[in-house]
């Protein structure tokens, strides 16, 4: 029988010495997440350090409190890794010190911070914290936001949409053990989408005229990529924005509409194919109703994206 359940795991440090443990937890933390120094308080020799993993082939989310802790990630660690992806972290309890480039940041519960593991950071939180950090896929991020902007600016966490990712993450937390991992991503799937939607809202406050454009374009292709006639045109025509425009505005961030539009039917066609309401429906009907033209491109497609069929993932093969 295939293994559809999550995988958790947790690590603690409880009963070790001080030089043991601290040894075990940079171990730890470098393989669950990427190479960086971690480096302990001196006056700081007792507590316990526990850290949970929640992990698919897709996602993981990591919790964990500890004595104060600072995480550098450096310019060699990069090199020795090749880790490309982002980390949302954000504190429950206590507070975060976030250095990104040449600004800093202070996380306190209520917001979030998004780290590239392409540049270095400098990440320091209080003894009496507790963080969560999501891994999020390059490519995930790069597809709704401008791949171009630096994420340097903390995530309001605490009203409107904001209030909803946070306790989207208490829920996915809370019923972990009652989820299997195609339920596990769906939820990670849909809260990530949710950040970007929060980091494109900011963008575009900001005053970017392009970057209106692109969260427009955004918007209005999840919302209709089930549309098989969905193409440059149509947005153009729906949108009152030349195809120039679109193409210009959607170029800032190394898209172009047709990878858009692919990207997006992809991503309904997964959760679908998650959903019990769509239990019933053959692929070849679901494929076509998540706008594909030809169930075989709709099969190589998310192969290539997923790394599975989409019968595979159906049957949680994957």
């Amino acid at each position: 029988m295939p293994d559809t359940s999550l995988c958790s795991q947790t690590a603690s440090t409880l009963g070790m010495a001080p030089g043991e443990s601290r040894e075990f937890w940079r171990l730890t933390a470098t393989s669950y997440q990427c190479n960086m120094t971690c480096d302990f308080a001196d006056d700081d020799e007792s507590g316990t350090s526990t850290l949970t993993r929640l992990r698919t082939d897709q996602n993981q989310v990591l919790a964990w409190n500890s004595p104060q802790v600072r995480y550098r990630r450096k310019p060699e660690h990069m090199r020795q890794d090749g880790i490309d992806s982002y980390v949302l972290v954000l504190p429950v309890a206590g507070a975060v010190d976030v250095g990104l480039g040449n600004g800093r940041m202070t996380l306190r519960p209520g917001h979030a911070a998004l780290i590239t593991t392409t540049r270095p950071f400098d990440v320091t939180h209080t003894s009496d914290a507790r963080l969560r950090a999501i891994t999020i896929q390059r490519r995930v991020i790069h597809q709704r936001l401008n791949k171009k902007t630096e994420f340097e600016a903390p995530i309001d966490l605490v009203d409107g949409l904001g209030g909803v990712v946070h306790d989207l993450m208490n829920s996915a937390l809370r019923a972990a053990d009652q989820l299997s991992a195609n339920e596990f991503d769906a939820v990670i799937d849909r809260l990530v989408e949710l950040v970007c939607v929060l980091v494109g809202t900011g963008m575009v406050d900001a005053g970017d005229h392009f970057g209106e454009i692109e969260t427009a374009i955004r918007r209005y292709v999840r919302d209709n990529a089930h549309d098989p006639d969905l193409n440059s045109e149509l947005l153009a025509s729906a949108l009152g924005w030349s195809a120039r425009q679109i193409q210009l505005a959607l170029q800032r961030s190394g898209t172009t509409c047709r990878e858009l539009i692919k990207e997006e039917r992809l991503s309904l066609a997964r959760h679908r194919l998650t959903s019990p309401a769509y239990g019933g429906m053959s692929i070849t009907e679901l494929a076509h109703r998540c706008g594909f033209s030809s169930p075989g491109r709709f099969s190589t497609a998310f192969r290539e994206r997923f790394g599975s069929t989409p019968r595979e993932l159906r049957r949680g093969e994957h």
